[in-house]
């Protein structure tokens, strides 16, 4: 018995062969003032609440503005000899970006960027109302099932994030192309076709396939939150199952439906993998424009330009979205 005792108190004797930089660092924060000094900030929730808040926005200012700021200034700059960099404050850049082959009194734009532009807000305007329509229903059915099964539908819907981007896009290729699923099927019942990649369909059916799932989850959210007693109020008071879909659950599932759009939206604007892999050069959106601006022609202040530009036309859109739909509801 004395022998089983005394092997249980040297088990509990702390190891002598840890790190001695480990030793160290625990001393330190066992030391009576920095004990003293976390017990002081948890009993005052305001400091506390601050330091949180303070850490949050220095991330944000470190890791997002200072980069936005550095593309700002580095927008006003000028491109010298070789892609180098002149450090004098130019409107220029901003001169071809938006006003270099524009007439609009002959309302003809022959100006490359606003061309593309338009083109990546048209994809993101039909791919969000593809996605809409195709994942309003499985959002909706998700949202009001009981079933046993919901757990797994639900990762059927998450799934497809396991797999790589590009490999998703690249399995669109093996579909549409010449030789593809799509062509073979058609030429089974006679309909001969030299495939369906390098053109606008086939950029939209890639984004579409891609971002539908950020659709389908937050109508799914919405719709999930929704008291069942609204609807069974309704049924009550003799509104037909369609009525009740009308006047109770689509309206309430309208946050679900904007936040969706808002996601789908931005990530279909500044995708830059499905026209790269689906596109052909007329089908190049303001991702690639930009990026071929920074690696091929080395014109770093002409590309910033561009970005700044695109992030203000962005924030516009969503401006005038938040008039409409209000966004504190969306994000509540």
């Amino acid at each position: 018995m004395t022998e089983r005792h005394e092997t249980r108190t040297d088990d509990l004797r702390p190891a002598t062969n840890e790190p001695l930089r480990f030793r160290l660092w625990t001393a330190v924060l066992r030391a009576d003032p920095v004990v003293e000094g976390i017990q002081y900030v948890k009993r005052r929730e305001r400091l506390l609440a601050v330091l949180q808040a303070g850490l949050g926005l220095a991330w944000m200012g470190l890791f997002l503005l200072a980069p936005l700021a550095y593309v700002l200034m580095l927008s006003f700059w000028q491109r010298g000899a070789g892609g180098t960099l002149v450090y004098e404050a130019t409107m220029a850049n901003y001169r071809e970006v938006l006003l270099q082959n524009v007439n609009l009194l002959g309302w003809e734009i022959g100006n490359t960027y606003l061309l593309i532009l338009w083109q990546s807000l048209k994809f993101g305007f039909i791919t969000t109302a593809v996605t809409l329509v195709l994942g309003y229903v499985p959002g909706y059915f998700l949202g009001r099932s009981e079933s046993r099964y919901q757990s797994l539908l639900l990762l059927l819907v998450v799934l497809p994030f396991w797999v790589p981007l590009i490999i998703r896009y690249y399995a669109w290729i093996l579909v549409l192309g010449n030789q593809g699923l799509l062509t073979t099927v058609l030429g089974w019942i006679g309909m001969s076709s030299s495939g369906y990649l390098y053109n606008d369909l086939a950029v939209i059916t890639g984004l579409v396939q891609v971002l539908l799932p950020f659709m389908i989850l937050p109508i799914y959210n919405a719709v999930n939150k929704i008291d069942g007693a609204y609807i069974e109020s309704a049924k009550t008071m003799g509104a037909s199952p369609l009525r009740t879909f009308y006047e109770v659950t689509l309206p309430l599932s309208v946050p679900g439906i904007s936040a969706g759009s808002i996601l789908v939206f931005i990530l279909a604007v500044g995708s830059f993998m499905a026209p790269a892999l689906l596109g052909g050069p007329a089908n190049m959106m303001v991702a690639n424009l930009i990026s071929k601006t920074f690696g091929q022609a080395f014109d770093w202040p002409l590309a910033s330009a561009m970005a700044i530009v695109y992030l203000v036309v962005l924030f516009a859109i969503i401006t005038v979205f938040n008039k409409f739909v209000g966004l504190e509801e969306v994000f509540e």
